[in-house]
């Protein structure tokens, strides 16, 4: 008898415990969203509780503390800097730091207030029997790219069968790429060309939602595509993507995975090292049309999942702030739309994910629509090392 996933079980259900007990108590907002949870450090809950609510009782803190911020000069923190953040005050200060960062770009702060409208709207008419989808709506269709073993692992929402029928049941129309669900980045991403091709003829937008390592997936099959072939790509959600890898593989902390889901292709997993997608990533093209949101969750010590929790607690030691899977920035594209959930995690962004799937499928519709929303460009050579806040339009 096979006694290691039982191991496996009792070991992350050891780490939800530490996660769900270490740490102090906070309660605050962060970036317009309300934290209530555990933080890994003093230095963390006073910049909740006291330094961003205004009231400032330690100088010599908030002096260290405003220099971060001086020092920033309107950029995004890339992932040393909040490695060095960590060292210097906690991981989750660092955490927490990027989450208001993000939510202080212009850009994003008007699309989460325009998501949040859109998820009290979507919540008040499913209980009410049905809600109407903005006007132009009827001319998107959206296309979901899944994640790495998608048909062997259903329960972390890989096969993203929930957010499908959700949307489905909406009104949007969906089609489903069927890549190999554990093969490598760059073959996956021919057959997101292909399957982008083979709907410019059905005369609506495509909007493309990608998860984890779909992510790298379809920037990968946008950059290979001929100039035109992409015009029908209205939008791409980039949901939790591993743009730049994640060091687990190359550090290996993750060697089980075939004892759980049998013989991989190793393809898939050495494809996803930081060491290969480090490079690929700076090749990255999006052509300046597609509109870009990054979507991710930022966890603390209090709030990691159990399933998440066995790669967080290695990735925050050594890297910093991450997902459980992803260090933070590596999941930004850089001059796209970012929102993040506070509290989420890889795992637990899929809380809620019904409603906040039409939710977000309606706030990018409006945005591509409107035109008085100013819409972010995609960079030519965007920057390995995070994104600028002035790559956002302020006006």
């Amino acid at each position: 008898m096979n006694l290691f996933p039982f191991k496996f079980i009792a070991y992350l259900s050891i780490l939800l415990f530490l996660g769900a007990c270490a740490g102090l108590p906070v309660n605050g907002t962060v970036g317009g969203q309300a934290l209530d949870t555990r933080v890994d450090s003093e230095v963390a809950r006073y910049y909740v509780e006291n330094y961003l609510a205004g009231k400032r009782t330690d100088a010599a803190l908030d002096e260290r503390i405003d220099e971060v911020y001086q020092h920033a000069n309107g950029d995004l923190p890339n992932r040393d800097d909040l490695k060095k953040l960590s060292d210097e005050f906690s991981v989750d200060f660092a955490a927490l730091y990027l989450a208001d960062e993000i939510a202080h770009v212009p850009a994003n702060r008007r699309f989460r207030h325009d998501f949040d409208q859109a998820v009290e709207y979507v919540r008040k008419n499913r209980s009410e029997g049905g809600f109407q989808l903005p006007s132009g709506a009827n001319n998107y269709e959206i296309m979901f790219v899944p994640t790495y073993l998608y048909k062997r692992i259903t329960m972390t929402g890989a096969d993203m069968a929930v957010p499908r029928a959700a949307l489905e049941k909406a009104g949007f129309p969906c089609t489903f790429v069927e890549t190999q669900d554990d093969g490598g980045i760059e073959a996956n991403a021919d057959v997101v060309v292909a399957a982008i091709r083979a709907r410019a003829q059905s005369g609506r937008r495509l909007i493309i939602v990608s998860a984890s390592k779909s992510g790298p997936e379809v920037a990968l099959a946008l950059t290979r595509m001929k100039p035109g072939e992409s015009a029908h790509v209205a939008a791409w959600i980039n949901t939790v993507g591993a743009l730049q890898g994640t060091p687990l593989i190359d550090d290996r902390v993750l060697p089980e995975i075939e004892f759980i889901v049998g013989k991989v292709d190793p393809a898939g997993p050495e494809s996803l090292t930081a060491a290969r997608s480090r490079p690929r990533f700076q090749s990255f093209h999006v052509p300046k049309h597609i509109f870009v949101v990054n979507y991710f969750g930022i966890p603390t010590i209090g709030s990691i999942s159990f399933l998440a929790s066995r790669g967080y607690f290695p990735l925050r030691k050594k890297y910093g702030p991450n997902d459980g899977l992803v260090l933070l920035p590596d999941m930004i594209f850089p001059g796209g739309i970012t929102l993040v959930q506070l509290g989420s995690d890889h795992i637990k962004l899929n809380d809620h994910i019904e409603v906040n799937s039409v939710a977000l499928a309606i706030t990018v519709v409006e945005w591509v629509e409107n035109k008085n929303h100013p819409l972010p460009s995609a960079p030519q050579n965007p920057l390995m090392d995070g994104t600028r806040r002035d790559a956002f339009p302020t006006q």
